[in-house]
């Protein structure tokens, strides 16, 4: 009878630590793609100006999002305030994918696609753009690749030129297909 409560005992405690791992594990990669991590507002001091979004310094993994666009003629707008409240998003124009994100207090604009394992996913992360398929790690300042598969880090991501006016980011189409056409045909 002992050892069966023992053992009982055993393959519960067993469950719990295995759970906790995973829990660990699971940390800043959720599936949810829309979920905040709770380490995304930092505390300033007063005298100091906040500085809010990722930082290259911060290992918190911010999944990307969807985000909405207004396309109007030649012109692309998306919301700064909603690109500042996920930090990292995603977004289709013309059946091409781009990414916008917030690093370092600065806000930045790329084709959302790694050529050769087709994927549209990048997690941001300690400065850099980590492709959620193939785990190729790319600059997130300069859209270059600096580790993983070969193939994969020669197709830099390209950035698009925006501009911002009255709480949007503005781009042009041809700036997001010229930025979209440089990344896929490895160019600039």
């Amino acid at each position: 009878m002992k050892t069966s409560l023992f053992r009982l005992l055993g393959i519960v405690a067993g469950g719990i630590g295995i759970m906790a791992i995973l829990a660990g594990c699971n940390q800043g990669f959720s599936s949810n793609a829309g979920a905040q991590p709770a380490t995304r507002t930092p505390s300033t001091p007063a005298a100091t100006p906040a500085v809010t979004g990722p930082s290259s310094k911060s290992n918190v993994a911010y999944r990307p999002v969807s985000f909405s666009t207004k396309v109007s003629g030649n012109t692309v707008t998306l919301s700064l305030a909603e690109v500042a409240k996920a930090g990292n998003g995603n977004f289709l124009v013309n059946n091409m994918s781009f990414m916008a994100y917030q690093l370092d207090g600065k806000y930045y604009v790329r084709a959302d696609v790694c050529v050769p394992c087709g994927s549209r996913i990048f997690t941001l992360q300690n400065g850099t753009l980590i492709c959620g398929s193939c785990g190729t790690v790319f600059n997130a300042t300069t859209g270059a690749g600096m580790r993983g598969v070969s193939a994969c880090m020669s197709y830099a991501k390209k950035a698009a030129v925006y501009t911002t006016d009255m709480g949007n980011m503005i781009m042009t189409l041809d700036d997001l297909t010229t930025a979209y056409q440089n990344t896929i045909n490895r160019k600039g």
